[in-house]
């Protein structure tokens, strides 16, 4: 078993089955080097997850295995898009160019776009999940919808509060953590955030 292999199989252990499947299940041990892992990954929205989700976790599960030493350096295997045959900028430009178009990929969704899927699903309007409102039939729809945002967009908490009818990111993060606690125990729930990711990737 190779270095990767057991860190993946540590992994396993401390998040729920749906995530390690999307987030850790596509990587692969690309060579191994004096104090570093060279991780190949299929995304670059998968290599983000990794280093700011899963950060902290990864480095705990290398102390574990008595690799606190190591690094982790993950590769990406999705090619830019092709340039556009109109115009081929170059030099600082092209830089700038490039960076546009993979923000606009990492950003495809949209926290409104989540909302109103979480809305569609849960048969709430949209607008119902920025009410200040403790009823149980909005409560769980807006904590799915901000665990999403999280999961799927680059958006802090302050800005995900805000869109959620002013929030404190205090807030954001304790509605997250209670979906991320809730998800290990409760299968239908988990099956249902499952169901949402796979319909807004």
């Amino acid at each position: 078993m190779n270095d990767w292999a057991r860190v993946l199989q540590h992994t396993r252990r401390r998040i729920n089955p749906y995530d390690f499947a999307t987030w850790f299940g596509p990587t692969r041990l690309e060579r191994t080097e004096t104090m570093r892992l060279l991780v190949r990954v299929p995304t670059r929205l998968c290599k983000k997850r990794l280093t700011e989700t899963y950060g902290v976790l990864l480095q705990a599960v290398l102390q574990e295995l008595g690799m606190a030493d190591t690094q982790l350096e993950f590769h990406c295997t999705e090619l830019p898009p092709p340039a556009s045959s109109s115009s081929t900028p170059s030099g600082a430009n092209a830089r700038d160019a490039l960076k546009k178009v993979v923000q606009l990929q990492v950003e495809r969704v949209t926290i409104k776009m989540i909302q109103e899927r979480v809305g569609e699903h849960f048969g709430v309007f949209p607008p119902d999940l920025k009410l200040r409102s403790s009823s149980q039939a909005a409560v769980l729809p807006r904590q799915v919808a901000m665990y999403l945002v999280k999961q799927l967009t680059s958006a802090s908490f302050a800005k995900i509060g805000r869109e959620f009818g002013g929030r404190h990111p205090s807030t954001v993060l304790m509605s997250i953590q209670r979906i991320e606690d809730r998800r290990r125990i409760d299968m239908d729930l988990n099956l249902t955030i499952g169901k949402l990711l796979d319909s807004l990737r």
